[in-house]
């Protein structure tokens, strides 16, 4: 069989078995953001009546010249963000190049915070053992549902593949936009965590910003990074500020798990941070969530100043 023919064949294998799970309860109007990677290429084999599919920046081209290969640099939602305003759709989503990645805007065009996306799925799916990442939020942490089971993991696929299958999880959800499936191999795909969430939203009795503007309102930052020489014993210095500031601050609790998390109560209110070295570069990452955001950018700015005095 020439190569085209059998590259053709594969996609149209691989497509098929992912549009088995494609089930929108009513119609929608999803616009599709490829960026130049290679989700195109499946996408426009997946066809149903109930979903109108608005792709764009969808043939593949290595130069990526829409806007880059990742969704979460300065700009890159323009495109889909306008797209969703221009044909008044019910939901956006973006790939990264390779589509394992995936993230969403509502029929506002308004990005949605990847816990909020995780917890849609856990209400959708209803997993029984879910497995979540070091740098998950409130959102997803206080979720109560009497028969799930919330179980952290290190960042990164290796943790999160091993733990899934160790402890048999049906789903796992990572803050970077990495989510997994029992039943797609233990292993993590952008289209199917879009298809569920085109489920999900089918299945709302109101629209995507209505579910958003409905759940509980947390502030975080995005991921902030720093070049620092010793990424360990800059973590140790900054558990050691902390613990000696027991007049300003109570701490909550510890965990060591992935780098360091604290959280906190204080009169300003509760908030957490994450801070840990990069499973693939020689930098520290920064996470940060607050009760509100006077009390967010105090902290932030707090941390930047601690950790940037390490360089």
């Amino acid at each position: 069989m020439p190569y085209r023919l059998a590259e053709m064949r594969y996609i149209k294998t691989y497509a098929d078995f992912l549009k088995k799970n494609l089930n929108p309860q009513k119609k929608l109007r999803v616009v599709f953001d490829c960026s130049n990677g290679t989700a195109g290429i499946i996408l426009k084999n997946l066809k149903t009546k109930k979903l109108k599919a608005i792709l764009i920046n969808q043939t593949p081209d290595g130069n990526f010249p829409a806007h880059g290969p990742n969704p979460l640099k300065k700009s890159a939602l323009n495109d889909l963000q306008s797209t969703i305003k221009k044909y008044k759709a019910d939901l956006g989503i973006i790939f990264d190049a390779d589509g394992d990645r995936v993230f969403f805007a509502d029929n506002k065009g308004r990005f949605i915070n990847p816990d909020a996306i995780a917890r849609l799925l856990i209400w959708h799916l209803k997993p029984k053992k879910v497995i979540i990442d070091a740098r998950t939020g409130w959102q997803v942490k206080q979720l109560t549902a009497d028969n799930l089971q919330l179980t952290t993991s290190r960042v990164g696929h290796f943790f999160i593949k091993k733990l899934m299958r160790k402890i048999n999880a049906d789903f796992a959800a990572e803050y970077s936009g990495h989510y997994y499936f029992k039943k797609f191999f233990f292993a993590d795909s952008g289209i199917l965590a879009a298809i569920e969430i085109i489920n999900a939203i089918s299945k709302l009795p109101y629209s995507s910003a209505d579910f958003i503007n409905l759940l509980p309102q947390y502030y975080r930052s995005s991921e902030i990074n720093f070049k620092i020489k010793n990424l360990r014993e800059s973590i140790k210095k900054i558990e050691n500020y902390f613990k000696s500031q027991n007049t300003k601050y109570k701490i909550l609790n510890t965990n060591y798990l992935d780098g360091l998390t604290m959280e906190f109560t204080s009169p300003a209110g509760e908030w957490w941070f994450n801070l840990r070295p990069s499973n693939t570069e020689p930098l520290l990452r920064l996470n940060i969530e607050a009760e509100n955001k006077k009390l967010l950018d105090k902290e932030i700015e707090k941390l930047y100043s601690l950790i940037s005095s390490f360089k």
